[in-house]
């Protein structure tokens, strides 16, 4: 395991969610865990600006 993967599995301060994201990706095929999370980072961009755009026009 890297020491970054490790730093961010023993921080307290780390969420749960990714906490369990990452140990679920470190079981995987790196490159099929990045892809997936490089889709996930743009869907979540994604529904960022909608929410922001949606509270703005309120």
């Amino acid at each position: 395991m890297t020491p970054m993967c490790e730093n961010i599995l023993d921080d307290p301060a780390a969420s749960f969610w990714l906490k369990n994201a990452l140990r679920s990706a470190l079981d995987r095929d790196p490159v099929d865990a990045l892809n997936d999370a490089e889709v996930l980072v743009v869907a979540l961009k994604e529904r960022l600006y909608f929410v922001v755009n949606e509270e703005a026009a309120e």
